[in-house]
């Protein structure tokens, strides 16, 4: 695909379900300028390619060019925060919720920071051993 107009389909198709309505609305554009980036009627601006690259995670030579991934990978806080987000719809007593309410209550300098370390330290060696066998 060689056209930014088969690009911006693709993102419209897999970041919002091939519903035009919501991506306009997620760039803050109108509708119809949505379908005629889609039909390749218009060109986007510079601010359109930089927003849908913001909002969509969106690798900006990709959508240009067509080379390279369509994706940026996630940062490390992008990741961290979609886990927090799941940990949040956790029932209270699911494991995953009270293991990060027992996290949360340590010291940010105590010693069960260490001690987490060095059981995962353990695990990870043993998890290596394995693997090298």
């Amino acid at each position: 695909m060689s056209n930014i107009e088969n690009r911006i389909a693709i993102i419209v198709s897999e970041a919002c379900g091939g519903n035009r309505s919501a991506f306009a609305r997620r760039l803050g554009i109108s509708a119809p300028y949505a379908a005629q980036l889609c039909a390749g009627q218009r060109l986007p601006s510079d601010r359109t390619i930089s927003d849908i690259c913001r909002e969509f995670g969106v690798n900006e030579t990709w959508l240009r060019s067509g080379a390279g991934e369509p994706f940026m990978p996630p940062s490390r806080s992008e990741e961290m925060g979609r886990l927090v987000k799941s940990l949040m719809a956790d029932k209270p007593e699911s494991f995953r919720s009270r293991l990060i309410t027992a996290l949360l209550r340590f010291d940010a300098d105590g010693p069960e920071w260490q001690l987490l370390e060095d059981i995962y330290n353990s695990v990870a060696a043993d998890v290596e051993k394995e693997t090298d066998q």
